[in-house]
């Protein structure tokens, strides 16, 4: 008896199923390399090494939600680079899957939503500096393209669930990153355009999303307006100018934008020309036209941030929760009968390598730090300065930095011992009192004295004389270096009695 053909959606769930297992084993393979190439941290890592010593409202300026991801993380993997990895590599998977899900929706086609998704490895800020040292902007890409997910879903049918769960992918974006809050008026003022997008706005279940926004970010919010001068405290990477800000802003915005799709707009152009076909607003469905309107939005009201706030430099990471949604964009004005066989084995082809490479990269970077001329901080042999300090007497106690980056390593290399850096009041947590000693830590490859800020905070909160204390310097060959050092400056202070 012959077995039945397969229908075309059993074949499309197969093909779905398919994607996402390679997907996963792409992500997979990044947690194994990462583990296995280094047990010193990057900056981001190093601050959630850092911050993730325990549970707060808030922490510094950015919001608390992957801080929180993180902590109960290492409370059931352990405080090691595997929980840090997997976190990072997990958004990322989530990433993919959604734009895909949201691809699929707005396309109409396996075929059409895997080469969209496929096309974010070929935007460096995503499928490169994600993948590097990021760990806030990857949270708010992942909310960012659920929430177009289920925003298309609230289209299509506007039930309790799905209102519920806008909300909840909202309140992650708002716990994620504050740039979300852009990404959020862009899609309300696509949806204001159409009545579909009406009646999404103005139902009265929307009040069942706000409820879980703020059931989720309604702390953090009551802890920022306590905390204004730790949240504000980065406002100075904004830059800004009185002259000519208006023509600056508008070509950084424009420049960048453009930077950002590079080279993603030039393989487009040589496999599928006929996305850039003249008649590019020709209207087709709903959400081909939902699609396009989102991106004149996005630049109407990123020039209106660069005009109202005198912005002259748009970072391109600074894009990524906006502009990820352009690979949908350019494939909704490719026809079906373009993507033929031989055309997307080429693209994926590329695709194939950009990820090889993306690996080989991330491996060089660090395992061969040393030919290339150009060491990064995973090449700092923070395990082996550790027993530099155990040799002096230092186990356990209360670990003080200037940098993020070297308190999140060393509290790492002493679990016991908390870890932190001043202005953020984590000197007036529990945790980090009762100590009888500490131990002060600064790089000194560049200046050996301590740092004046560093100084003040002992002098101010410990009542210690900096230049009262010995420091000692240890100097150490970096990971995978030949002759390459760095040194680290250490200075044990006893803590006073009134600390404790």
């Amino acid at each position: 008896m012959q077995e039945p053909m397969p229908t075309t959606n059993q074949k499309n769930s197969l093909h779905t199923l398919q994607f996402l297992l390679i997907l996963a084993c792409y992500f997979g393979l990044h947690i194994i390399l990462r583990v296995t190439i280094s047990d010193s941290l990057d900056y981001d890592e190093a601050e959630q090494a850092m911050l993730g010593q325990w549970l707060l409202a808030g922490y510094t300026e950015q919001p608390p939600l992957y801080t929180w991801i993180q902590h109960y993380l290492f409370q059931l993997f352990g405080e090691n680079v595997f929980s840090i990895s997997l976190l990072k590599n997990s958004l990322l998977y989530l990433t993919y899957a959604f734009v895909y899900l949201a691809g699929l929706t707005i396309l109409k086609n396996n075929r059409s939503a895997i080469l969209a998704t496929c096309s974010l490895l070929l935007i460096p800020q995503i499928g490169w500096e994600s993948q590097r040292d990021m760990t806030h902007t990857t949270l708010v890409v992942f909310a960012a393209a659920a929430t177009l997910f289920q925003t298309l879903r609230l289209i299509n049918r506007q039930s309790y669930i799905n209102y519920l769960l806008w909300g909840l992918f909202l309140g992650i974006g708002f716990m994620a990153k504050a740039n979300f809050s852009l990404y959020l008026i862009i899609l309300l003022l696509t949806l204001a355009t159409c009545s579909e997008g009406r009646k999404v706005i103005f139902s009265w279940k929307m009040f069942l999303a706000l409820g879980v926004i703020f059931a989720l970010a309604g702390n953090y919010f009551y802890w920022m307006y306590n905390n204004q001068d730790i949240v504000f405290s980065a406002t100075g990477k904004f830059k800004r100018a009185i002259d000519n800000y208006y023509i600056k802003g508008s070509l950084s915005l424009v420049t960048n934008s453009f930077l950002f799709l590079t080279p993603l707009w030039l393989f487009y152009l040589i496999f599928f020309p006929s996305g850039y076909d003249a008649k590019w607003w020709e209207e087709r469905s709903f959400h081909q036209r939902f699609i396009a309107r989102y991106i004149v939005f996005f630049f109407l009201v990123l020039l209106l941030v660069v005009l109202l706030f005198k912005v002259t430099y748009v970072k391109d990471r600074w894009l990524q929760p906006l502009l990820f949604i352009a690979p949908i964009l350019f494939f909704s004005r490719v026809p079906m009968e373009k993507l033929t066989k031989v055309r997307c084995k080429g693209f994926l082809t590329v695709v194939g390598v950009a990820a090889i490479a993306i690996y080989a990269a991330f491996t060089i970077r660090v395992a061969g730090a040393s030919y290339i001329d150009r060491f990064c901080r995973m090449n700092y042999p923070f395990s082996i300065m550790a027993e530099d300090i155990r040799s002096t007497g230092f186990d356990s106690g209360l670990i003080i930095s200037n940098n993020r980056f070297i308190a999140g390593n060393m509290h790492f290399q002493f679990p016991t011992s908390p870890a932190f850096v001043p202005n953020f009041h984590f000197e007036d947590l529990p945790s980090t009192q009762g100590f009888q000693n500490g131990l002060v830590i600064w790089m000194a490859d560049k200046k050996p004295e301590i740092p004046q800020k560093l100084s003040e905070f002992l002098a101010h909160r410990y009542n210690i004389t900096a230049a009262d204390h010995k420091v000692e310097y240890f100097e150490h060959i970096y990971k995978y270096g030949r002759d390459e050092t760095v040194k680290l400056a250490v200075m044990s202070i006893p803590l006073p009695q009134s600390s404790r």
